[in-house]
């Protein structure tokens, strides 16, 4: 080695860096989005950073060739290992062939760490740029997975994050749904077949976000969160991993002003208001928000401690349990008893219902029982972790089954309260069924919080899992 050979190989590597692309950064900073590399930088702790694949590949005269298309890092957030990819959507609309991906995948299967993934792109390139040009490839896949086995093995084993803050097709949006924690940004978009392909089949010309826009999929729920830009996606995403990370913390009161005694007694009351007299201080982050509103799913820290609240809302269809309520709720027992974070479960329902246009006529059909609310006791039947709760007014057909889970075994809740106001209804004594009237003890609303904090110093908090033998399972990718 000279000279010349270390000078080649750092001007290969600074060719591809933002400062030597000045034109192509510009173009992205107009469109108020972010470069793959400064993705990066906002997402990992300074002087963290660990890059892969750098170098793709050596010419015939021995000359280094840099990867475009997309950049791959390991280093920390918050002073924890994270791995974090992001496709280079200015190169070839992002399509990188996900050459490292598989080789990050097995280091996260490896090493149980988190993944943050950019996945804006058209999906893999049908032909590679260097095809046919007779260079020696240093990317590719290292280790046990391709990238589309690697993430849904990752499933339930280590928390994925996807941001989407442009169009995501094929490929890219596939790694996006299979996510565990999907957010977006306006005018993004996420579909599998894009424009191009839509046209070419019926004709018809749309833009990637009228095809499968990102506002779509925030009220259909393909999507977690949909926030204003780049920035706040990041944020999303590092407060989404702050309740893996950091299971306990330094707790803070409610937020001032919330008595829930005096909510009790109204008519009318948001569930929103009870989590919050319920939760630390600002610490609410809700999931899904504009998705099945009669059923809210949040992370919230109580006594600084990580919890997932599910709360029926009486605001919305009464607190009705529909199939996407009832899809809801599964997906995020799921997630919570994955990552071993206690339930919270605020109960206020008149029970399930299913809907659908007929198409015959202009009426709206009420089925009843669909299989769609069984997914949420099924989820409950394999949940380990603790629930505690609450039943603040009514739990009428099998609204309690929903938010508790039916086991006699291991599902049962920990603790099971009710407000004075509670509905108790009358018992069949000739069934079969448990009774969901009986309750560990009733209280004021003023003392739910407390009884919560004490039940939860009884538990030891759990540790992230280094080397089980096996996940608990995989999460739905819905």
């Amino acid at each position: 080695m000279n000279n010349k050979d270390i000078h080649d190989l750092i001007s290969a590597k600074v060719a591809n860096r933002d400062a030597a692309r000045p034109e192509i950064t510009q173009r992205i900073h107009k469109t108020n989005k972010l470069t793959a590399r400064e993705r990066i930088d906002a997402v990992l702790d300074p002087d963290s950073a660990v890059e892969y694949g750098a170098i793709a590949a050596q010419e015939k005269q021995g000359d280094w060739i840099a990867e475009a298309g997309g950049v791959d890092f390991v280093g920390t957030v918050d002073t924890h290992p994270v791995i974090v990819s992001s496709t280079d959507y200015s190169d070839h609309g992002g399509g990188y062939g996900a050459g490292r991906l598989g080789r990050l995948f097995a280091l996260a299967y490896e090493r149980r760490w988190p993944l943050v993934l950019f996945v804006d792109g058209g999906g893999s390139r049908a032909r590679h740029p260097r095809a046919g040009l007779g260079h020696v490839e240093l990317s590719g896949p290292i280790g046990r997975f391709s990238f589309l086995d690697g993430i849904p093995e990752l499933s339930g084993w280590v928390p994925s994050i996807a941001i989407v803050s442009g169009p995501s097709f094929a490929g890219h949006a596939s790694i996006a749904g299979f996510s565990d924690f999907l957010v977006s940004t306006p005018g993004s978009s996420i579909g599998m077949g894009g424009p191009p392909m839509v046209e070419a089949a019926l004709g018809q010309r749309l833009s990637a976000n009228e095809l499968a826009g990102s506002e779509m999929h925030e009220t259909s729920g393909g999507i977690d969160l949909l926030v204003e830009d780049e920035l706040a996606a990041i944020a999303a995403a590092k407060r989404y991993l702050s309740f893996y990370h950091e299971r306990k913390i330094e707790p803070r009161d409610p937020a001032p002003g919330s008595n829930l005694d005096e909510l009790a007694i109204a008519d009318q009351y948001d569930m929103h208001h009870v989590i919050a007299a319920l939760a630390d201080r600002d610490s609410t982050f809700e999931l899904r928000p504009q998705f099945a509103q009669n059923l809210i799913t949040a992370l919230v820290r109580i006594d600084g401690r990580s919890v997932g609240v599910i709360a029926n809302q009486p605001l919305v269809a009464d607190g009705t349990i529909n199939h996407a309520a009832a899809t809801k709720i599964s997906r995020f027992v799921e997630i919570c008893n994955t990552y071993d974070y206690p339930m919270l479960s605020l109960i206020d329902s008149p029970g399930c219902t299913a809907e659908w246009q007929n198409k015959k006529t202009s009426d709206t059909t009420e089925a009843g029982l669909t299989r769609w609310h069984a997914r949420p006791i099924m989820a409950h039947q394999q949940r380990t972790v603790p629930l505690l709760s609450v039943q603040i007014r009514r739990s009428r057909g099998l609204a309690s089954a929903l938010m508790n889970g039916v086991s006699t075994t291991r599902g049962v809740p920990m603790l099971k309260l009710a407000w004075p106001d509670v509905e108790i209804g009358l018992r069949d004594g000739f069934s079969a069924a448990l009774d969901h009237n009986a309750f560990d003890d009733v209280i004021t609303p003023s003392e739910t919080r407390a009884k919560l904090v004490r039940m939860l110093r009884l538990l030891q908090v759990p540790q992230p899992r280094v080397n089980p033998h096996e996940k608990k399972h995989w999460i739905d990718s819905w």
